[in-house]
């Protein structure tokens, strides 16, 4: 190994200076210092926000380490200049052999940094990573230590304009990781390599911003930092009611409903919440985060029976809600029963009612100078392990059970999609998925609050004339969905309607091709589909601009773990998780208020699955949905694929009969609508034969009615598809 020169004095000087200037105006809080100190030679691998990145790493690591930079920028006067005080490399994209030198070089002793994306973002998120970088740390063989800067995409030499407060000091975090090394199959050769290598260096940058980002331990703290980071008068959320909401009135409104319940709410840990996707939700939720009382969301389609099961598990003795939701959706016998059970309901027009001017002034000057400026409970203290939620499994495969997620999961969960997306302050969301399912929760509420993306609420993705229509006056960037809800507000939109989305997100059931062809052809929009469940805080896996693959659910999420174990029968295997979002456990009607925790921190999905040597999860279906047919194992997620390949316009659920014969014999369940179709079960035949497919896997009978019966989610109601279509004992 070659001694590296012995830095000039000149440049010791000017890494002195700039470290001065750095440490004064904007006083960087550096974690992981201590990873500086690896023995070299190592490649330190950094984000890329501003023209201050360069600087920045120099005053940190002084001249011994070079920088990498293509030629054309490294043949600049002020660059040649810069290099006779700062080691720069010049790399030449034309002439792989300067790769290949700079290799050389750095194997031999020379330390040396690189931006991997080859530009300063343009999203405020990761880039692509260029393969020739990559493949520069892959020849190299050293270790790989990533480096996250956090704060420089709001300063004035960064490329981010819309959304992004522009500072001359802004407040500065880098995030120094552990040492990494590549690990690659020795059979990978050529372009191939150089792809998987970029991916590993993209997972390297993108675990590191994950690390970064989930230093927040509740939600209220994540909250307050967006308003600190944002301001006061950036708009927060707005809803068709004229409501809206910018980041100070909502810490204000929050304020002022705590102050309210706080007496209401006396001795209390559990609170049920029935309220509607609308602007004033998440203020109803950090107000009981402030008190330390965990809000139980509630299914207002669920009868009166379920509700109290849901209410009794969580250990809840009252609900939160509204005299609007009650009278639109007709709840009055619900709540008669509730409140005939013993259950106190508080209505949110009557507690507005009972705020005094002193409740509004303390909270006015609290949210400006005290505690709930930083996120400070009113109640007791707040962790990352404290619940922040309960939910309730959709009921698809039985009664409902609650899932306990902690301020932790959620926040996690955040990260995690900040980490992997390029979701920024620049977007306006629209949601109109509910609050009591955890992907509208997250995702649609939690999400863009903490990225500091103002929303649109909407309460029911069941308007499918007027959504388009609230789509085209906010113009949002980003709508989030199911299959069921994209495709019924894609058939009556106007070709206009979602002209301003960048992308549409989609999860909780597999999309049909019939539903991207129309989004991608009337609306130019690409439809990113996700996959995870309640009990992920929702989302395990996502396709991204950068990383997609048709067919799959896109690749896990940074920091989570993946346990596969096989299935007899069938080609796919059982996939089991592990990782920050998981939830703390399920709560029980059998035992209300007791947290069963996963064994093992691991959560077994109940799903199979395929994954490919690049890491993209293809889900196989639910392995409760799969039937048994004379000791064949057929997936009913296939079998409705395939109807919906036969009738792209119609929807399809299929379950598994007992038949005393053969185990089990499928039905198929289609919805006509309006279509004026009739589909036979002839059609179905000759598709199957088009394909190929082996006749096991054509149901044993089809029936066809105007609607499937639904869960609020979007899902199948296939519980009670079993119900009306099974044999009579």
């Amino acid at each position: 190994m070659t001694q590296q020169p012995r830095p000039s004095l000149a440049a010791r000087l000017l890494q002195g200076t700039l470290r001065l200037i750095f440490a004064t105006l904007l006083r960087p809080r550096i974690t992981g210092l201590e990873n500086l100190r690896t023995p070299g030679p190592v490649i330190f691998a950094a984000n890329h926000q501003s023209l201050l990145d360069g600087p920045l790493l120099f005053s940190i690591l002084g001249p011994t380490a070079a920088f990498a930079m293509t030629s054309q920028w490294a043949d600049r006067p002020f660059m040649r200049r810069v290099a006779r005080l700062v080691p720069i490399l010049a790399i030449d994209p034309t002439k792989p052999m300067t790769v290949k030198t700079l290799a050389r070089r750095i194997t031999a002793g020379q330390s040396c940094v690189i931006f991997p994306e080859g530009r300063i973002t343009a999203t405020g998120a990761l880039m692509k990573v260029y393969p020739g970088t990559a493949w520069l740390v892959d020849q190299a063989d050293v270790p790989v230590i990533p480096i996250h800067f956090e704060g420089l995409e709001f300063s004035r030499q960064s490329r981010l304009k819309r959304g992004y407060p522009r500072r001359w000091f802004p407040r500065l975090r880098v995030h120094v990781g552990a040492p990494q090394r590549l690990v690659l199959d020795g059979s990978l050769k050529g372009k191939l390599r150089r792809e998987r290598a970029a991916q590993m260096v993209g997972d390297i940058l993108e675990t590191q911003r994950f690390v970064a980002l989930n230093r927040y331990d509740t939600l209220p703290q994540a909250l307050a930092d967006t308003l600190a980071t944002y301001g006061a008068s950036r708009l927060a959320l707005t809803d068709p009611t004229g409501a809206s909401l910018t980041l100070g009135r909502l810490h204000l409104a929050a304020d002022v409903l705590a102050r309210r319940l706080q007496p209401l709410l006396a001795g209390q840990k559990t609170v049920g919440v029935l309220l509607p996707t609308a602007a004033g939700v998440p203020a109803v939720l950090l107000a009981l985060w402030r008190l330390g009382v965990t809000p139980a969301m509630l299914n207002p389609t669920l009868g009166p029976g379920p509700m109290k099961t849901c209410l009794a598990t969580a250990g809840a003795t009252t609900v939160l809600t509204s005299t609007a939701m009650i009278d639109q959706i007709k709840l009055h016998p619900v709540i008669a029963d509730l409140e005939a059970a013993g259950t106190r309901v508080l209505r949110t027009e009557d507690i507005r009612a009972g705020v005094t001017r002193e409740m509004k002034l303390r909270a006015l000057l609290s949210s400006r100078f005290g505690p709930a400026r930083h996120g400070t409970p009113f109640g007791a203290p707040l962790t990352r392990d404290t619940p922040a939620v309960i939910l309730f499994t959709s009921g698809t495969e039985g009664a409902p059970k609650g899932v306990v997620l902690s301020h932790g999961n959620i926040l996690a969960n955040i990260a995690q999609l900040r980490a992997r997306t390029d979701i920024n302050a620049g977007d306006s969301i629209f949601t109109a998925l509910p609050v009591f399912h955890s992907f509208g929760l997250t995702a649609g509420i939690l999400l863009p609050l903490v990225v500091g993306a103002p929303v649109v609420a909407y309460p029911s993705p069941l308007h499918y004339r007027i959504i388009p229509e609230t789509a085209y006056y906010h113009m949002p960037t980003i709508i989030f969905g199911t299959d069921s809800f994209l495709s019924g507000w894609g058939r009556r939109a106007h070709d206009y309607d979602f002209a301003s989305l960048r992308a549409a997100i989609a999860g909780a059931e597999p999309i049909r091709d019939s539903t991207r062809e129309l989004w991608s052809r009337r609306f130019g929009v690409r439809i990113l589909e996700g996959y995870g469940a309640t009990e992920t805080a929702p989302v395990l896996a996502l396709n991204t601009p950068i990383s997609s693959r048709n067919g799959s659910v896109g690749r896990l999420l940074p920091a989570i773990e993946a346990h596969l174990d096989p299935i007899p029968g069938v080609e796919a295997f059982r996939l089991s998780v592990r990782g920050p979002n998981i939830m703390q456990g399920y709560i029980r009607a059998t035992a209300p208020g007791v947290i069963e925790p996963p064994e093992g921190g691991w959560y077994d999905t109940g799903d199979a699955v395929t994954l490919d040597a690049e890491g993209f999860l293809t889900i196989k279906g639910r392995i409760k949905r799969f039937a048994k047919i004379g000791g064949e194992m057929v997936s009913l997620a296939a079998v409705e694929a395939l109807a919906e390949r036969t009738w792209p316009d119609l929807s399809a659920a299929a379950i598994a009969l007992p038949d005393p014969r053969k185990g089990n014999r499928i039905l198929l369940a289609l919805a006509t609508g309006n279509s004026g179709k009739t589909p036979e079960m002839a059609q179905l035949k000759a598709q199957a034969r088009t394909e190929g497919l082996a006749e096991i896997m054509l149901p044993a009978r089809l029936e066809v009615m105007h609607k499937l019966p639904m869960l609020a989610s979007g899902k199948p109601d296939y519980p009670a598809l079993t119900r009306a279509f099974a044999d009579p004992a």
